[in-house]
């Protein structure tokens, strides 16, 4: 494949991503305008959020491990469309039980891109090149990640919900197509297809059951009886799901790509820096709209600091992990969190918004540098790269959704203590309890930060010894 062609693809493939990546973010700033337009409750209007997320996660690996089978590009492609139709069905809906189902549409869809476009990418470009291209495709997934709130207040301020759905087609069909002229044309082996379905069997139900602890323990608390049986019940599942792995012949997750540190804590880091991230999706729209009382075109735009710091950053990034490599420079990057974390921790109503600005650009150039994507796909064997590429999107949707749940019940935490009392909505006539409870919440994503700082230092040090040993063998065997 001539290397113009690559870079088409890539664009393509990217800019998927980042329309499957931005509506699982992108529609909360826009589930009061549901709510209010389809006459439901707030409540239940947010379940558009909460399906799209749930079926995501219980798809992802499934069509992960179809795709290692029959093949990655026609599982793309065949989502691309599927997306672009669940994109159409929500846009055109005018009731809730027609926008979950067209939500749950665009998931499938969105499940069966995810799941491959990391594995496509290193199919496509040699190794020398794989941090940068996953570095730019990762500039579009974070970016997808962070721009939902900004982008969404801007789409807003100008049309209605609706139109949130609608930008996804023209880009869709165009990337389709792209992908449909250049993409290699191979055969699909339906002949191998061979699913784990006792694996899959508890994957799915343990998926679903973690979900719903998390979202019910949100609304009422992770202390209730029924929200904590609902996790054990999903720690069962998962041990369930791993003796099963353990034991068949073709699982659905090799287990032995876990026996690789680098993936492992690759995953690990991953997820705790898009937790992180997803502090300010939730806590940052908060502070501009309620306690500044800016508007929500002007929060929009600030906001948009991040994701265009990301764009520069992630490539840069990328360009550097070819030459020394992915974990290094992400260890580097976690660094880059320091101050903007420290500007979260103790920004007050009064300091003048350049610091924010500051602050969510420092943001946005860290987290565009950090190189979860080539990590965790350079540390997973060729044979692994449909399943990895499944199992890092399952990370980063996870660490999303913990993020989000995270946020806000350590928001109201915050909140609580500074007021003496349980709250659970912003409290209108006393912004100053909030700003304590934002900064209780950024607290927790610094020491979040520091812990995967931790994790990356000690990858780092252990290979550094590991090197050292063998260098010191070849020189004895030397003498």
């Amino acid at each position: 494949m001539q290397q113009r062609s690559r870079w088409l693809l890539l664009l393509a493939t990217s800019s998927v991503s980042f329309m499957s990546t931005i509506d699982a973010s992108i529609v909360n700033i826009a589930i009061p305008h549901i709510s209010r337009d389809l006459k439901v409750p707030m409540n239940e209007a947010e379940w558009v959020v909460s399906v799209y997320l749930v079926l995501i996660c219980t798809l992802l690996i499934f069509f992960g491990k179809l795709s290692d089978q029959i093949g990655r590009i026609p599982v793309f492609q065949v989502g691309t469309l599927i997306f672009l139709v669940g994109s159409l069905g929500c846009g055109l809906s005018q009731s809730l039980p027609l926008l979950l189902a067209a939500r749950a549409v665009q998931a499938l869809g969105s499940a069966m891109v995810m799941a491959t476009n990391f594995g496509i990418i290193t199919q496509i470009f040699s190794v020398d090149q794989h941090g940068r291209a996953l570095g730019i495709n990762s500039a579009f997934v974070q970016v997808g990640n962070l721009a939902g709130p900004g982008l969404g207040g801007l789409i807003i301020s100008l049309v209605n919900w609706h139109w949130i759905f609608f930008v996804n087609l023209p880009i869709g069909l165009i990337a389709f197509w792209f992908g449909n002229r250049i993409f290699p044309k191979s055969p699909l082996k339906l002949a191998h297809v061979h699913v784990d379905w006792w694996g899959y069997s508890t994957f799915a139900p343990m998926m679903i059951t973690f979900f719903v602890a998390i979202f019910w323990g949100q609304a009422v608390g992770f202390h209730q009886t029924g929200v904590l049986s609902l996790f054990i019940v999903a720690g069962i599942l998962l041990a369930a799901f791993i003796g099963i792995e353990h034991h068949v012949s073709d699982p659905l997750i090799d287990l032995k790509i876990f026996a690789n540190r680098g993936f492992s804590l690759g995953i690990i880091s991953a997820m705790l820096v898009y937790m992180v991230g997803y502090f300010n999706n939730v806590l940052m729209p908060f502070y501009l709209q309620e306690t500044l009382t800016l508007s929500a075109a002007s929060a929009g735009l600030i906001l948009m600091t991040v994701p265009l710091l990301n764009i520069i950053s992630a490539p840069t990034g990328g360009i550097i992990a070819d030459h020394i490599g992915a974990e290094r420079v992400s260890f580097y990057a976690l660094f880059l969190f320091i101050i903007p974390g420290l500007i979260f921790i103790f920004v007050q109503p009064n300091w003048s918004i350049v610091w924010l600005i500051v602050a969510l650009a420092g943001f946005g150039i860290a987290n565009g540098a950090f190189q979860n994507n080539p990590m965790i796909m350079g540390n997973a064997g060729p044979q692994f790269q449909g399943i990895a590429g499944a199992i890092a999107a399952l990370g980063r949707n996870l660490g999303m959704t913990i993020g989000l749940s995270l946020s806000t019940s350590l928001l109201y935490v915050g909140i609580s203590l500074k007021a003496g009392y349980r709250l659970t909505s912003y409290p209108q006539q006393h912004p100053q309890w909030f700003v304590f409870g934002m900064h209780f919440s950024y607290l927790i994503a610094f020491c979040l930060i520091l812990i995967a700082l931790g994790l990356l230092g000690w990858l780092l040090n252990s290979r550094r010894v590991i090197s050292n040993s063998l260098n010191q063998q070849r020189q004895s065997k030397d003498i």
